[in-house]
């Protein structure tokens, strides 16, 4: 975070955003010099001609102890360096992975790292009488698995790569992770109900075990999906 700037315009808070667009920013205000700024590193705010990695680039050659230029009717009026004790509390909006981001960003890894080990221990227990009498099951339920970790490892390279897009596909995510038991079920009583003619309802059994799980499962969702849609940090840090 310490790339990313805060500027006050207008008695408001702005930022975070790079130097990069900070620049012409502060380039369109009448007086850019008393402009107060901040960035991670930085014990205060501080008007833009104390910033010296600013103030090189914007003023130019422009003395910073030079009279500053009249102000413009049309522009905004910037934030005077007197009016610094307005902002000397103000604690910029948080951004980046860390707090609870950095837990389910945790979870995203984990998760990928839990599916491929189910997948694995799932391939390990089928005996070769399944593989011959119900290959249609297998591969299913296999694509079903290979869609899921699939989706999970996208959404972690968004999420890692700070993108705009990780939020829908992180509910996208969870809202399949908790649909796909109930899926998997489905198909396997159906194919199985074909293949040995018998009813439907002699196979699509839910445990009780699994409904626990289901349950568990749709309360994390809605929590995370909860904070993702609602969390100031997740709208700062995915803006790529």
């Amino acid at each position: 975070m310490a790339d990313l700037w805060f500027y006050a315009e207008g008695g408001q808070q702005r930022g975070p955003v790079p130097i990069s667009e900070l620049l012409p920013l502060l380039a369109r205000i009448a007086d850019p010099r008393r402009v107060l700024v901040w960035r991670e590193g930085l014990e205060s705010w501080k008007p833009v001609e104390e910033v010296r990695e600013i103030a090189e680039r914007l003023l130019g050659a422009q003395p910073l102890d030079s009279a500053p230029p009249p102000v413009a009717a049309d522009r905004e009026p910037a934030v005077l360096a007197e009016d610094a004790a307005a902002f000397r509390d103000v604690q910029p909006e948080t951004t980046g992975i860390s707090g609870w981001l950095a837990l389910l960003a945790f979870g995203q890894v984990m998760g990928i790292l839990r599916l491929v080990f189910n997948v694995g221990q799932y391939v390990q227990s089928i005996t070769d009488d399944v593989w011959t009498y119900f290959p249609t099951v297998i591969w299913t339920e296999m694509l079903i698995n290979a869609a899921m970790i699939g989706l999970a490892i996208w959404t972690t390279v968004l999420l890692f790569r700070h993108s705009h897009r990780f939020p829908a596909f992180f509910i996208v995510q969870m809202m399949c992770a908790v649909l796909m038991p109930l899926v998997d079920l489905l198909c396997v009583a159906s194919f199985f109900s074909a293949a040995l003619n018998r009813p439907f309802g002699d196979f699509f059994i839910f445990e009780l075990q699994q409904v626990g799980q289901t349950l568990v499962g749709a309360i994390s969702a809605a929590v995370w999906i909860t904070y993702v849609l609602r969390s100031r940090r997740v709208a700062n840090t995915f803006t790529k």
